[in-house]
């Protein structure tokens, strides 16, 4: 919309001009193909052409690791293969109509972390965390904060639950197996001839998921944050119920905070972080199959990672 000249008019009357040279580029990334498709990209200038020609190798480059990375959870495929081979793979299996678990969407999510990028830069999250971008500098009285966090429970904690009771109890709180799904007026489906809607998520998408409730992490003071939690009762209830853990990370003294029976207490982290060079090590040697017949025993002897790199 703001490449439009009408567009543009009417926000330049409301004080925001966009300069001429500036151009913007849409894009829809495909998660379960990991492709990302580009729109406008015919009305670009040629200088900013040859940007995004640079962005685009960026994007590529980023969009095989990001393949590799999710294809240690995808028993269908080798992630020892090179990248590219791994890609076709990944983009192979979204189209497959025989399967189905196509891209396990959020399977494992587990973290929501908002604040600057610094914080996690290096580190080796492994798709478990949502990041939202929030630099506490700009905000010194968390004005911006409330209009951050309060979506954050009803879609972060809220995809973390369904997620939760699907893997706690998968037939009550779940789908069942999607195979002999039917869907039901586009809202819902029903199990095969079994006339009960069934709730939550399909086995097949929550196998490898460990079912504990998100923790939010916010950089910002304490006492900010607890302020802004409690602003309105809808965003309290998330945290005060603990149906999202909330830690704060106090960015003078960089020390942890955390939530419970409403106040904020000092947290002590009872292990440190490993560091490895070998990311690539990391993915290919901590796989984890999307299989139902992983057992108790076997999961716990699974490699855990942290990376710092």
């Amino acid at each position: 919309m703001a490449n439009h000249a009408g567009v543009r008019a009417v926000l330049k009357n409301r004080g925001l001009e966009i300069p001429d040279t500036t151009q913007f580029v849409g894009a829809m990334h495909d998660t379960a193909a990991d492709v990302i498709r580009y729109y406008d990209e015919q009305v670009l200038s040629q200088e900013n052409r040859d940007r995004h020609d640079a962005y685009r190798q960026s994007f590529e480059r980023a969009l095989d690791m990001n393949a590799r990375e999710r294809s240690r959870r995808f028993s269908s495929i080798d992630t020892r293969q090179s990248l590219k081979k791994v890609r076709r793979a990944i983009l192979e299996r979204s189209v497959s109509l025989f399967e189905p678990r196509p891209e396990l969407g959020h399977g494992t999510n587990s973290l929501c972390i908002v604040g600057r990028r610094d914080m996690t830069r290096s580190l080796f999250l492994d798709r478990r965390a949502f990041l939202n971008s929030y630099d506490y500098r700009t905000d010194p009285e968390g004005v911006l904060l409330k209009g951050i966090m309060r979506p954050l429970g009803p879609v972060c904690g809220g995809i973390n639950l369904e997620y939760y009771f699907s893997r706690v109890d998968n037939y009550k709180f779940g789908a069942g197996t999607k195979l002999p799904h039917n869907v039901v007026g586009l809202f819902a489906v029903a199990n095969s001839s079994d006339g009960d809607l069934r709730p939550g998520l399909p086995l097949q998408m929550i196998e490898v998921h460990d079912p504990v409730r998100l923790l939010l992490v916010v950089e910002q003071r304490p006492d900010i944050v607890l302020r802004t939690v409690q602003s309105e009762p809808s965003m309290y209830e998330w945290f005060i119920n603990e149906w999202v853990h909330l830690i704060a990370v106090d960015p003078d003294s960089r020390e942890i905070y955390r939530f419970r029976y409403g106040a904020f207490e000092r947290y002590q982290p009872v292990s440190a972080v490993q560091q490895t060079e070998n990311l690539a090590a990391v993915i290919e040697n901590a796989r984890e199959m999307e299989t139902s017949h992983i057992t108790d025993a076997t999961r716990e002897n699974l490699p855990v990672y942290t990376l710092n790199q």
